[in-house]
């Protein structure tokens, strides 16, 4: 029987208007304790209709993705740190046993806040943190937020926020690889120019073994008859796969085809998905100067 470890947790929970004064939860940190440190946490996104239903403007949804993306920025850079010093923002250390505790004084008296820890003991703490989840925000959120939105379109309105698409990123459109046979085409989802052709190919939910293979199949091509020079990013969110193990032995292997050329990104790494914008805005070609056929 596998030894139970040691969990806290914390439900973080958000007020847009502090004089009408409600509340709501809006996610769970769960800091488990032992051999294997980890912090798993998951918060609603600013599109979810739980944020939607207190929010009066689009000026509010921006303040909770603001303080949603802080929070989870220093989560998730703050796992190595031994000080917990993220820039210029020091609170606390998953390495250390009073992690939630420290974060939860440093978010006190803030719109968005923790509760104090709970102390639990677990031998399945994935599980743990589902009903968790389920118990204090809801089945259909832990089922349905991260999926609400389409890894395409998340993509696309993150371009159009930072006002890239159309002017630094195509979107939908075709190649013909192979010369002579303009009916066999290739269709790509983003790409920007910086000197070298850069694709952004966004991967599905794969369901069922006839699909695994349909979609494998159409990327393989794909990265056998793109021009030599042409890099290839693979876009996915890694909390949209419940089985982790065989999603990423099939990107892995794409990825260990050529790794000069073929990269993975898991869009759930906010501070990669804000330093390809600005690459991007950097040092790509404007579109109006290219030919894409």
């Amino acid at each position: 029987m596998e030894s139970r470890k040691e969990c806290w947790y914390s439900v973080v929970r958000y007020s847009a208007n502090e004089l009408a004064g409600e509340v709501i939860n809006v996610g769970v940190l769960l800091h488990t304790i032992g051999d294997k440190v980890n912090t798993k946490f998951l918060l609603l996104e600013e599109h979810s209709p739980k944020i939607k239903a207190i929010s009066k403007s689009q000026v509010d949804l921006n303040i909770y993705k603001s303080f949603k993306d802080s929070l989870e920025y220093y989560l998730s850079k703050s796992v190595d740190n031994i000080l917990g010093e993220v820039g210029e923002v020091v609170i606390g250390t998953p390495l250390v046993d009073d992690f939630l505790e420290k974060l939860f004084d440093h978010y006190k008296d803030k719109k968005l806040s923790l509760t104090r820890p709970t102390f639990s003991l677990s031998s399945d703490p994935d599980t743990l943190f589902s009903r968790l989840f389920e118990t204090y925000i809801g089945e259909k959120y832990l089922l349905s937020d991260h999926k609400q939105v389409s890894v395409k379109k998340y993509l696309k309105e993150l371009f159009e926020e930072r006002k890239l698409l159309n002017k630094k990123v195509a979107h939908d459109f075709t190649l013909t690889p192979i010369k002579d046979l303009d009916n066999i085409k290739i269709n790509i989802d983003f790409g920007y120019k910086n000197g070298v052709w850069n694709y952004m190919q966004t991967i599905p939910n794969l369901s069922g073994p006839a699909k695994n293979t349909e979609w494998f199949a159409k990327t393989k091509f794909m990265f056998d008859n793109l021009d030599k020079d042409a890099k290839v990013h693979l876009m996915y969110r890694s909390s949209d796969f419940t089985d982790e193990k065989e999603f990423f032995n099939v990107i892995n292997y794409f990825s260990g085809l050529d790794s000069t050329r073929i990269f993975k990104f898991d869009l759930d790494d906010k501070f990669k998905v804000s330093e390809l914008c600005n690459v991007i805005e950097r040092d790509a070609h404007d579109i109006d100067e290219l030919l894409i056929s």
